[in-house]
């Protein structure tokens, strides 16, 4: 896959390429369905599900990541549908799999993804900034992860699967606060900051 970069959207490392490949794959290692990639900066995760056959949707709210991504959907060859939401703002209809790697910072302005992405070359880095930050991020963060949440199970067909990118304690904290929650799987990606898993979710019933 070539991934063209832009300054101010998060290049894909390990979380990304981990989130990709669960994502791809049902229970069984072959389902295909419709996805949607929320939050899909480069186009990555959109590119890899189509390419593996999955109908797949890619929204951002980030006209530079928007842009971005068309071009790497292009450069591809792969057919992806590409438009503005901020997260499910704009999401019509249901979807098998929704993928998210959403940022620490539940207020991301076009000034702080600049901060965000160059941090991304120094994982160690952004994981001991991120630690001495967390706490006053948390409550945002917390009410990012439960709005996408709610916004999964609004637009997930029976049976489908919501993909996070995001830390132990957060998966525990929401399985807490959302009691249908159900938590499948979970591993800890490579080349990515410290701390973080790419958790596969599903709703009771």
């Amino acid at each position: 896959m070539r991934i063209e970069g832009a300054l101010g959207v998060v290049h894909p490392h390990g979380d990304s390429m981990l989130l990709a490949e669960l994502a791809a794959h049902g229970p069984a290692g072959t389902a295909r369905g419709r996805a949607l990639d929320l939050g899909t900066g480069t186009g990555y995760v959109a590119i890899e599900l189509a390419r593996r056959g999955w109908e797949v949707d890619a929204v951002d709210v980030s006209p530079r990541a928007l842009a971005l991504a068309r071009r790497n959907v292009a450069r591809n060859g792969v057919s992806v549908r590409v438009h503005a939401s901020d997260w499910f703002d704009d999401v019509r209809g249901t979807y098998d799999v929704i993928a998210c790697n959403p940022p620490m910072r539940s207020d991301e302005s076009e000034a702080s993804r600049l901060v965000t992405a160059s941090l991304r070359w120094a994982p160690a880095l952004a994981y001991r900034l991120h630690r001495l930050t967390q706490r006053a991020l948390e409550p945002g963060r917390r009410a990012l992860l439960l709005r996408l949440v709610d916004g999964a199970r609004r637009h997930l067909a029976p049976g489908g699967r919501f993909l996070l990118v995001i830390s132990a304690r957060e998966t525990a904290d929401l399985l807490r606060r959302v009691p249908d929650l159900r938590c499948l799987e979970a591993r800890t990606p490579t080349r990515a900051p410290p701390g973080l898993d790419v958790v596969v979710l599903a709703f009771r019933g």
